[in-house]
């Protein structure tokens, strides 16, 4: 290491509309505080706002070190408006990242072992490095997912992918309460509700139902299935106790799990093995997967998006370096 390698220069990019920063609207208060003089900190509530506070914090305040204090979905948004950036100007130098826990699942900011309150995050990271080399912090690389559209437009990045029916219960644990409290709820009354034929399940079956979408992996339809998650980053629930999904070598591709299910009865009885490493001849663990093609409605790190036709998902030539939380 040289005598001008560069000493870091963080910012942050808070998210207000993120669970945790709804709950204690302070947060970004407290953050400002402990950036003090070696940083920027920024307020952004919407798509159009992250692409401009990620053009502010890089090219007009010099930052090295990107924080992003919110969820999985702040922290989707946020890599899309850094990669337009770092592709339309070349000499923009990549951030590290820095993944705060300000939303609701933060199954990103876990995976990265920074699932601590953001403020004390910060606390710790600035107490460590504020004035060391930004070649010195302790990182993690991190691969990307890429869906593309077959029938034309850009590639969008992400970590987690869930094909229709991963959206539709993600979309009725958040109607039901949002967070692991929504997902505890689903699992009680999906559970209950297979057994008891409940007027809940019978009024939310059709989330779990099996669709005419083809799925295919690596050139290989896959015959009578209901969905399929895919991700470069281990994937824990239920507050980091279970296990869904754990990141391969993104040389050797990414993670997923292929649902094989004939009804919703199915998909319920499913769940444990989906959420454990627990082998069922249902569910087929593909942890070097390299191409999955599908269509349908989808989640990306917890954003919903509509049906957009056929979409490939395969890796992104993108990776991050991610400061790695048991090292502060």
């Amino acid at each position: 290491m040289t005598d001008s390698a560069p000493n870091v220069r963080l910012g942050v990019l808070t998210n207000p509309a993120a669970q945790h920063n709804e709950r204690f609207p302070y947060t970004h208060r407290n953050l400002e505080r402990h950036l003090g003089s070696i940083g920027d900190a920024v307020v952004t509530a919407s798509a159009a706002e992250t692409v401009d506070a990620v053009r502010h914090l890089l090219v007009e305040r010099g930052i090295n070190v990107l924080g992003i204090n919110g969820g999985d979905g702040t922290i989707h948004s946020t890599l899309a408006a850094l990669i337009d950036l770092l592709e339309s100007d070349p000499a923009i130098a990549k951030p590290t990242l820095l993944l705060l826990n300000g939303g609701t699942y933060n199954i990103a900011s876990r995976a990265m072992r920074t699932n601590h309150n953001p403020v004390d995050t910060l606390r710790r990271f600035t107490g460590r490095w504020a004035n060391a080399p930004l070649g010195s912090v302790s990182t993690k690389e991190i691969a990307l997912l890429q869906v593309v559209p077959l029938s034309g437009g850009g590639a969008l990045p992400g970590m987690v992918f869930g094909s229709q029916v991963i959206a539709n219960v993600l979309d009725l644990c958040d109607n039901i309460g949002g967070g692991y409290l929504g997902f505890a709820e689903f699992l009680m009354k999906g559970t209950a509700g297979y057994a008891f034929k409940t007027a809940f399940f019978n009024s939310n079956k059709w989330r779990l139902q099996h669709t005419a979408q083809r799925i295919e992996v690596d050139g290989v339809s896959e015959h009578g299935t209901v969905g399929v998650v895919a991700s470069t980053i281990d994937v824990k629930l239920a507050r980091g106790l279970v296990w869904a999904l754990s990141a391969t070598d993104p040389d050797d591709g990414f993670h997923s799990k292929i649902i094989r299910a004939k009804n919703p009865s199915d998909v319920v009885r499913l769940i444990p093995y989906l959420l454990w490493e627990l082998p069922h001849p249902m569910v087929a663990a593909r942890p070097r997967t390299h191409k999955i093609t599908t269509s349908g409605n989808f989640t990306l790190d917890g954003e919903l998006y509509p049906d957009m036709g056929p979409i490939e998902i395969s890796m992104s030539d993108w990776r991050f370096d991610v400061v790695a939380g048991e090292d502060i």
